[in-house]
């Protein structure tokens, strides 16, 4: 019998396995380096994140400290475990850059962005390898603000981070800028479409990406009360004379056009704040919670685009003090934070509930659930010692005046 084995049988196999055994395994002979480090095994692996369902699902948790918003450690923990605990016997890495904690609700593809005022940086957790992108094109002025985004090509396997920029006016904002930078092509350009007429909410997450594309919560203040009167409770923000509608504005990272998918009637109203995305089996889904981060139901669009397509899977008794919702694990269970900040675990169908953090440090922040990935192993640097920005974070005013994730 022959110990040869096909070249396509050995590229299937390492294109499921997680990226640090991937990185072991190029010390295993030269052909295998060459062929891990190959820009369209790179392609094949990130592509398979999509059709794996949750394995290699981790979650970042940022051990605070200092400041209450920065961490200085992170500790990836595997989402699917029993515990989601931090506690002095775990292991974590350092940030490379100094991490405000917003900014690790949103990954893609395991990579997370990180602004500060006078540049931009992906960061991969997984391989430890971090690309800065230098200068900013946005300075922070105290007029304008920023929305940051990153998102993926998936044509091109080209990741895109999208800064758009907005003029602060009487009764909101407009967009009047939005400049995409091109990681395979490491420039910076502004684009010519036009971005719709709304303002994007900071809600965490800011943005989820589903195919590379990037989706936010967004509204729009419409003059004139009475073509809308059907739509619903009136919004916090509605003064006498309009009316804020909420909508979902989509970025398409292939053609780079803007797009707006209504929500359902019952959201297009309420409070814009209490709303935010998440990707559920795939499908975009709005979470909504009541005052002070109390969750209130889900809901789920079936079929990309079509608004007569969003269904309210699960819906939540106030009383039960449910916080955050931060995803489902393979079992189908709701991980979510509780009234006393614990996370746990809860069936909806058993409606038992179970905590994940007994027993750990309790001054955490749980940031993304991402898939690792090999993203920047050619584009990227290695992070061998804890790198800190030239400059001070993001604070006070420039708050404000950043949003980005």
């Amino acid at each position: 019998m022959s110990d040869y084995i096909p070249t396509e049988i050995i590229v299937n196999i390492l294109s499921c396995l997680p990226p640090r055994s991937l990185l072991r395994f190029r010390c295993v002979c030269k052909s295998w380096c060459s062929l891990i480090s190959s820009p369209n095994f790179i392609d094949l692996h990130t592509h398979q994140l999509d059709d794996s369902s949750n394995h290699n699902t981790r979650i970042l948790a940022l051990r605070l400290t200092g400041r209450v918003s920065y961490g200085s450690k992170v500790y990836p923990l595997d989402f699917n475990s029993e515990m989601l605990r931090v506690d002095d016997e775990s292991v974590g890495i350092d940030c490379p850059f100094a991490i405000p904690a917003q900014w690790c609700s949103t990954s893609c593809n395991g990579l997370f962005l990180v602004c500060c005022s006078v540049f931009q940086g992906l960061w991969n957790p997984s391989i430890r390898r971090k690309l800065v992108l230098g200068e900013s094109l946005f300075g922070v002025v105290s007029k304008r603000r920023y929305v940051s985004a990153l998102g993926f090509n998936p044509k091109t396997n080209d990741y895109k981070i999208v800064n758009i920029g907005y003029e602060r006016m009487r009764g909101g904002s407009h967009c009047n800028e939005v400049r995409v930078y091109s990681v395979k092509e490491g420039a910076w350009r502004r684009i010519s479409a036009p971005a719709p007429p709304y303002d994007i909410v900071c809600s965490m997450p800011l943005n989820v990406v589903i195919n590379g594309s990037l989706y936010w919560i967004a509204n729009h203040r419409v003059s004139g009360t009475s073509d809308f009167r059907a739509i619903g409770p009136r919004n916090l923000f509605d003064t006498a004379d309009d009316l804020v509608i909420n909508s979902i504005m989509v970025f398409d990272t292939v053609e780079e056009v803007f797009r707006v998918i209504m929500l359902p009637k019952s959201l297009v109203s309420t409070v814009t704040h209490d709303l935010c995305l998440m990707v559920i089996g795939g499908s975009l889904s709005v979470i909504q919670y009541e005052e002070f981060l109390n969750l209130r139901s889900i809901w789920v669009m079936k079929k990309d685009g079509e608004v007569e397509s969003w269904s309210e899977k699960y819906s939540f008794d106030p009383d039960l003090g449910f916080g955050r919702m931060l995803g489902f694990r393979e079992n189908g269970e709701l991980v979510l934070s509780n009234k006393d900040d614990d996370l746990i675990a809860y069936n909806p169908i058993t409606r038992q509930s179970t905590n994940l953090t007994a027993g750990g440090h309790n001054n955490l922040y749980y940031g993304a659930i991402y898939k690792e990935s090999l993203g920047l192993l050619l584009e990227g640097e290695q992070i061998s010692a804890r790198q800190t920005c030239d400059v001070e974070p993001i604070s006070g005013e420039e708050t404000e005046a950043w949003i980005s994730l």
